[in-house]
């Protein structure tokens, strides 16, 4: 259980996020075949971006301009299902799981920043996508970043969900000023589908859809957890392939969406007021995070010439889920041309 801690805390902070056994493929998408009365047939593909790999994205379905969703570290496509079909009566959604999780190939190399962004590029080659919307959650801000400096004449609009921070920096602040670790994997956690979920949902603060937790972990015959799909070395590599993001090669209009953690329960979900962590860490917000986390902001405000900025206050890190709404509203005026 110990490699569970560690991946979570490694989530943790690549946010504000092998020669193995390959992966097995993930489950079906578990929605609704209509979706806020609109008619939608998500289908699950795969794309060859290198030789031995490949990459598992989702296609929800949709008219119109296409969206490009990049899920965050240690995510899958599958993390979208309940954020995806809200769009698609103006945009053709799709969902991409980046190499090593789920069911795309866990393979032996290319987790540097630059590869995963032009596995992006090989992505919209093969599906056809001159230029697409591009909409990342946590670490696929850098990715984002990178392949919008890189080409940008395929991106029409970036929306960072929460994913547009110098992850460098903030490995280097948790390293100083860490986090309390979340709580021990207990057996009853791992017992079940629904009890691991209950479990995720208390640390991330959020409830994830099943198909993305079957994605990620293996589950045996009767329900209980055996792993990880992923090895740690995988989340391991990312963090260490990472780069400062250069935000002055972003031509294309940006908007990032922020989750503002204003309570110690904002950043770290898991801890409560009753928690004995909760005085040093409301300490630390109010003199370390709150004003680093300010500071990456108005980074982002003046970095990319062509920017626009939303606060979520008390919002999640997945803030496509906590505040799937006002999201929705933001993305939707901001792709439909209301720059602020």
């Amino acid at each position: 259980m110990k490699r569970l801690l560690l991946a979570a805390a490694l989530a943790l902070a690549a946010c504000s996020d092998n020669t193995g056994p390959t992966p097995r493929a993930s489950g079906g998408v578990s929605v609704p075949a209509t979706s806020m009365n609109r008619t939608w047939v998500p289908r699950n593909g795969f794309v060859t971006v290198a030789a031995g790999v490949r990459l598992h994205y989702i296609d929800f379905g949709g008219t119109g301009e296409p969206i490009l969703l990049l899920a965050g570290l240690g995510n899958t496509a599958h993390v979208f299902e309940h954020f995806a079909p809200r769009l698609t009566d103006r945009f053709h959604v799709i969902a991409l799981t980046r190499r090593g999780f789920g069911a795309s190939t866990l393979a032996l190399d290319g987790y540097d920043t630059r590869s995963l962004s032009e596995d992006i590029r090989v992505v919209l080659d093969s599906l056809r996508l001159a230029r697409v919307n591009l909409v990342g959650h946590s670490v696929a801000g850098d990715e984002m970043t990178r392949f919008a400096g890189d080409h940008p004449d395929r991106v029409s609009k970036m929306v960072y969900l929460d994913g547009a921070y110098d992850r460098i920096a903030i490995q280097a602040l948790l390293a100083q000023y860490p986090p309390p670790p979340p709580p021990d994997v207990t057996v009853d956690d791992v017992a079940s589908l629904r009890a691991f979920s209950r479990y995720v949902a208390r640390v991330r603060g959020v409830e994830l859809p099943r198909t993305e937790l079957t994605a990620q972990w293996i589950f045996a015959a009767d329900g209980s957890l055996l792993g990880e799909v992923t090895p740690v070395e995988v989340y391991l590599a990312i963090l260490a392939g990472e780069e400062r993001p250069d935000y002055s090669r972003v031509v294309a209009p940006a908007l990032g969406i922020f989750a503002v953690a204003d309570t110690p329960r904002d950043f770290t979900p898991w801890v409560t007021p009753k928690s004995a962590a909760w005085a040093s860490l409301e300490t630390l917000l109010q003199t370390v995070y709150s004003p680093f986390y300010r500071g990456q902001r108005e980074q982002f405000d003046a970095g990319v010439p062509r920017s626009t900025r939303v606060d979520l206050h008390h919002a999640n890190h997945y803030v496509f889920i906590s505040d799937a709404d006002r999201v929705e509203r933001e993305l939707r005026s901001f792709l439909d041309g209301k720059e602020r």
